[in-house]
């Protein structure tokens, strides 16, 4: 459980395990609930926000594919001699549909999730910044006691909870500054 002090701003990160990329704030709804009242949810405004690992401009990793692939493989081949993909990299391989890559053996290039869109042969894959880490806009939580902080993307199956205890300063509670943030994962 994570502790914080009454009004204390924090934000709460979700992992989307590398699977899901480039989704808006607005897909995703922050509240927080009383432990003792679960039934009463106060929303926090803003959502969830991707965190984007910039990449200078020309030093993108990128390749070329050879062979068409469908709407739901897991693997694209490439050519491999002027491939400059690695393993980890985030690619965009159709306009706003991004992929994690697993493995790269030669000229396959294998991914985490299926395709979510066809790719052609001779298409252009390119290496983007997204991290598939989402944080939330600022809590602050007004009240000592224990809540529940959850983030929910419907859109996506995900719904994920995190314990917080509030404290109370004035009243001689204190947080512990060097206790870590927690990363809240999502197996997705």
């Amino acid at each position: 459980m994570t502790e914080r002090a009454i009004g204390e701003n924090f934000k709460v990160v979700l992992s989307t395990k590398k699977t899901l990329f480039g989704a808006p704030a607005s897909d995703f709804t922050t509240y927080y609930s009383d432990v003792n009242d679960l039934a009463t949810k106060t929303v926090v405004p803003g959502g969830a926000t991707e965190a984007v690992v910039a990449i200078a401009s020309g030093d993108e990793h990128t390749a070329t594919t050879t062979a068409a692939a469908h709407r739901g493989a897991r693997k694209l081949y490439v050519d491999s001699a002027n491939s400059t993909l690695e393993e980890g990299d985030t690619i965009e391989y159709a306009s706003g549909k991004y992929a994690y890559i697993r493995r790269i053996v030669n000229d396959k290039v294998y991914l985490k999730t299926p395709l979510k869109a066809n790719v052609a042969s001779g298409s252009t894959l390119t290496q983007v910044g997204n991290t598939g880490e989402y944080s939330t806009a600022d809590i602050a939580i007004p009240a000592a006691g224990e809540y529940i902080v959850a983030i929910e993307g419907s859109d996506y199956g995900i719904l994920v909870e995190q314990r917080v205890k509030v404290v109370d300063p004035s009243a001689g509670q204190t947080v512990d500054p060097d206790e870590p943030d927690d990363t809240v994962a999502v197996a997705y």
